[in-house]
């Protein structure tokens, strides 16, 4: 039976590193009205830390979104580069053993895109598949992994790399007074995560190369609520992304994770007391908290997801293997464990994972 699996993980984050509170007080407080509503909001959300690849001067002049996307060129290549050979060297494998590439992002692009420069910088091979999954927001590696599970799946040699690469920090909008612009400029930051998933035998419960027991991805499962595009989207302006962010997104997203969740772990004979590890996406503290009363989680149960949320904010679509790489460091996983991932976004769209190690 072939068991696609996620061999190693590889991360990295820009160098700039600062406070939630130096965020606030040195960078963005002169962009917001209600200063004592907005620090509130930086208070609350979760987030200790956040890198970026900008620093605050940058703020100090009107940028278009020519100059923003120009600007995310030239630091997502580096960062890119940094996840992916942290991910390869994890793993003992070479650029040129990788068969499909699948690049990640939704804030910037260009053609040639990111996956055929890495592609050349890395020296992979001419005959590589390679895919972009553009645009989808913070819930984008699940497309992305069940493209690499279906790779593995109809053909078991083959070995798939997926990156996702977000430079959030680029598409702060100082000219937007809106709650909404402060919530989304207290939580998204910058960071990248790479992931290689191949064939395990299923027999043994571990990975290539007698390596400890690592993630299979035995299936997925998707929901997206059509009436609700407004509540949560990241629009293309002249002057970068502006994001949407409705107060109502945790309520919403709780309201329909339960069923998602059961539907998905019925398929296995399975029930959620029976999942060791919650791999959550820790878009806000809210919506954390929102998720673990609607699936009635024990306290310390998203404490992996916490941790990112705190030490890097939100990264978007990076996030969710940030949070994957934190149980597979300090979770101890052991052979015949299931988690489940979930990551949500745009249209309110809620994804989900089942996994075994």
């Amino acid at each position: 039976m072939i068991i696609p699996s996620v061999l190693s993980i590889g991360t990295a984050v820009p160098l700039r590193k600062f406070s939630q509170t130096e965020i606030f007080d040195r960078f963005l407080a002169p962009f917001f009205g209600d200063k004592s509503v907005a620090r509130s909001i930086f208070r609350n959300s979760g987030v200790g830390f956040r890198h970026t690849v900008i620093d605050g001067s940058y703020y100090s002049k009107d940028r278009g979104t020519q100059e923003r996307n120009e600007r995310y060129l030239d630091e997502a290549l580096p960062l890119g580069e940094t996840a992916i050979r942290r991910c390869l060297e994890n793993a003992h494998i070479s650029a040129d053993e990788i068969d499909d590439f699948i690049v990640v992002s939704c804030t910037g692009v260009d053609t040639p895109g990111l996956d055929l420069q890495l592609a050349g910088r890395l020296r992979m091979r001419p005959d590589l598949r390679r895919t972009g999954i553009l645009g989808m927001g913070c819930y984008a590696a699940f497309p992305a992994l069940q493209r690499a599970r279906e790779a593995v799946r109809s053909d078991p040699d083959r070995t798939v790399l997926v990156l996702a690469v977000e430079l959030c920090s680029l598409h702060f909008q100082p000219e937007v007074r809106s709650i909404e612009n402060v919530v989304s400029s207290a939580l998204f930051a910058d960071g990248a995560a790479a992931v290689l998933v191949r064939a395990r035998n299923s027999s043994t419960g571990r990975a290539d190369n007698d390596r400890p027991a690592r993630p299979s991805l035995l299936d997925s499962a998707t929901y997206c609520d059509y009436l609700t595009f407004d509540h949560m989207a990241f629009h293309l302006t002249n002057h970068g992304f502006e994001m949407h962010l409705s107060a109502y997104v945790p309520e919403l997203l709780a309201t329909n994770v339960g069923g998602l969740v059961d539907g998905l772990l019925q398929k296995h004979g399975l029930t959620r007391t029976q999942v060791r590890f919650w791999v959550v996406h820790p878009g806000s503290s809210k919506i954390l908290d929102y998720v673990g009363s609607e699936l009635d989680l024990a306290a310390g149960q998203l404490d992996c997801s916490r941790q990112v949320l705190y030490q890097y904010g939100n990264m978007s679509s990076a996030t969710i293997l940030f949070v994957l790489d934190e149980i597979q460091r300090v979770g101890t996983p052991i052979s015949g464990d299931y988690g489940v991932l979930m990551a949500f976004g745009p249209g309110l769209t809620l994804e989900s994972a089942l996994v075994r190690w």
